[in-house]
């Protein structure tokens, strides 16, 4: 690639620059920024507020953009991994382990795996040749394994490890002839190494039909047809979300409330936000823990989480304590980053959401704003 990031001294706060220096580098030295050469710039607060005005940004953005200005030069592999957190979005197959990957590489200052978090980087990595069609079929490979072992333990009734083991637990409730029926063709169906998601999407079309006389795939709310990419006219879908969207749909149409009453829109879209709320609540809880120098201990859960319990929020916040490691300036800022876009992302407009009733749990910010 002759994309590069351009040098950041000349990069405004909360924002990324990338140059091409193809673009009349003939012209110069190697390596030389020359008159002409093509990039781009992006707002890395897009997935917080649409606004590229800073003016127009919260108190919260701001003060963390101040945080910046005192830092010196960052690496390349901060810069990285800044640009990939913008990406961040709460519904994407790979929520919340997508917390865990930041959390991982803010530890270690190191950007370690360009996985596509969102949809909202406004294509930053893929100018700089990340995300390429082989990161993207390593990506797809991978959520769809995490499902397969998941559905695997759920038929076994063997204890969850990880989020995507609770997310299919949660939705499937507890076995029946039917649930285990589906489940053992969705296990027969489902392969990684195979791109074609036309198997899938049958399967789970008829899976809903069948158990509620509709097709959940109709509603235009996400995310259960974001941005409708698994309709791209093609087998293979423009995102690797497009599996998990159809997968999580028909595992919630199949399971908790699919016995005992007609699963509505409401109710599809309930069970998946009851689920991302939880989540975000506790991640955003554990990095404030950290940002604020408490013990993981003393972070405190609400007994009646459906998806998130006071022992799995635990694991929580020793996962992320132990992955952010020992503070510095550079790690306190990006963690910042990182609570404010879980606290904030991607949220409707004058909505109320379960984080809203626990202010405790995004208190660092709220001190600094």
């Amino acid at each position: 690639m002759t994309t590069k990031l351009f040098p950041y001294e000349y990069v405004p706060p909360g924002f990324e620059i990338v140059i091409d220096l193809s673009s009349g580098a003939e012209h110069g030295h190697q390596g030389e920024i020359v008159p002409g050469s093509k990039g781009g710039i992006w707002n890395l607060w897009w997935n917080i507020t649409l606004s590229d005005n800073p003016q127009t940004w919260d108190d919260e953005v701001k003060a963390i953009n101040k945080m910046q200005t005192r830092l010196s030069n960052l690496t390349d592999g901060h810069r990285l991994i800044r640009a990939q957190m913008a990406e961040f979005c709460r519904v994407h197959a790979l929520f919340p382990q997508s917390i865990d990957i930041l959390c991982e590489e803010i530890g270690t200052a190191r950007f370690s795996t360009p996985a596509r978090l969102g949809c909202e980087g406004r294509a930053l990595l893929e100018a700089l040749g990340y995300e390429d069609s082989q990161a993207l079929d390593d990506q797809r490979r991978e959520s769809l394994a995490g499902y397969l072992q998941a559905l695997t333990r759920w038929l076994a009734q063997s204890a969850p490890e990880n989020a995507t083991h609770s997310r299919v637990f949660g939705f499937l409730g507890q076995p029946t002839d039917n649930k285990i029926s589906f489940v053992d063709k969705l296990v027969s169906t489902i392969n990684p190494e195979e791109s074609s998601i036309v198997a899938i999407r049958e399967l789970c079309r008829g899976q809903c039909i069948k158990t509620h006389g509709e097709s959940v795939f109709d509603i235009d709310d996400r995310p259960f047809n974001c941005f409708k990419c698994e309709e791209s006219g093609g087998e293979i879908p423009n995102c690797p979300c497009s599996y998990v969207m159809l997968l999580n749909a028909a595992l919630v149409c199949t399971g908790i409330f699919g016995e005992e009453r007609q699963l509505g829109k409401e109710m599809r879209l309930y069970e998946q936000y009851v689920f991302v709320q939880e989540n975000i609540l506790a991640y955003a809880a554990a990095i404030n823990s950290w940002l604020s120098g408490t013990s993981p201990e003393n972070v405190k859960w609400p007994q009646d989480g459906q998806y998130v319990t006071s022992d799995s929020s635990l694991q929580i916040a020793q996962r992320v304590h132990s992955s952010l490691g020992k503070k510095d300036e550079v790690k306190e800022w990006l963690a910042a980053c990182l609570l404010k876009t879980v606290k904030s992302n991607q949220r409707l407009p004058n909505s109320t959401e379960l984080i809203d009733n626990y202010p405790r749990a995004t208190s660092w910010l709220s001190e600094r704003a």
